[in-house]
């Protein structure tokens, strides 16, 4: 008889060529509802991606659900263990400068001794190092927001690591509300929170942002860094929650446009966008 370890989970590989590595990740985060992680060497004609479940049998599950005409040509399932998620994060999440006076610092890394606010993760299980421009373009747009309009609330739909909520609580702003749909993520908030000497100050509970309910009133400022399929089908909701100002992201730069105009037949007024040539970035008044 074994015995699973609650730390292991399930890993599901994708051999794919390059060229279709826009066509496979939009189907994993459309259907899957998880966020793909690329290797792919500079100029190589083949890519990797690894999609991560809490347990090999959803991994399992999702293999048997990719559909035929998806171009993949190796999927993989297998179970892989907590100190592989760790050195996959020590191999790809570094510290980071962000904006004026942000800075992002792995939990495994000596946090500097300077004037910088320093916000330290351990992701977990959940997704928002930093790393990618969807989350910095929201911690600088964040920092700037701080600056100029001194939101005093702020909601947090798809927190993720709990990033954005912890820079906030940090920044200044004293009433934050934060939200997952995954509880894995939300028991990671709690954990970075904490590490970060901002236990009990943020309130992290478990939602669904196309759900109604997770706000009792709008707050001055809320961040929404999730997929735009997402963003298009909650825009009414994330909008009437909102009093000052919304920063969006986890859009493909090509959609930019769709959200943008979504948001604006709604009553808002686009600010600023900005992007990498893949991923962009929104900030929205209403």
């Amino acid at each position: 008889m074994t015995t699973e370890n609650k730390n292991n989970g399930g890993q599901l590989n994708l051999f794919i060529a390059a060229k279709d590595s826009d066509i496979v990740c939009t189907w994993v985060r459309e259907v899957l509802e998880k966020e793909p992680v690329e290797t792919t060497q500079p100029y190589a004609e083949n890519s990797r991606i690894e999609i991560y479940f809490d347990t090999l049998l959803e991994a399992q599950i999702a293999k048997g659900a990719l559909p035929p005409e998806l171009p993949i040509q190796i999927a993989d399932a297998k179970e892989y263990k907590a100190e592989d998620w760790t050195t996959f994060w020590r191999h790809h999440f570094k510290t980071t400068n962000l904006g004026q006076n942000l800075r992002i610092v792995p939990e495994w890394e000596k946090v500097p001794d300077d004037e910088k606010i320093n916000i330290v993760i351990n992701p977990g299980l959940s997704f928002g190092t930093g790393g990618h421009f969807t989350t910095q373009f929201c911690l600088e747009a964040l920092e700037e927001t701080f600056q100029t309009l001194d939101p005093q609330t702020m909601i947090d739909a798809g927190t993720g690591s709990g990033i954005l909520s912890i820079a906030a609580s940090k920044l200044g702003i004293p009433k934050i509300e934060a939200f997952d749909y995954d509880p894995v993520c939300v028991e990671q908030c709690l954990e970075n929170a904490v590490r970060n000497g901002v236990g009990g100050k943020i309130n992290f509970f478990q939602a669904d942002v196309l759900e109604p309910g997770w706000y009792s009133e709008p707050a001055d400022l809320v961040c929404a860094n999730i997929l735009t399929s997402v963003l298009l089908d909650a825009a009414p909701l994330i909008k009437r929650s909102t009093k000052k100002r919304i920063l969006l992201s986890g859009i493909r730069e090509i959609e930019a446009d769709a959200v943008a105009d979504t948001f604006v037949q709604l009553g808002c007024r686009e600010v600023s966008r900005d992007g990498d040539g893949q991923w962009c970035g929104l900030v929205i008044d209403v």
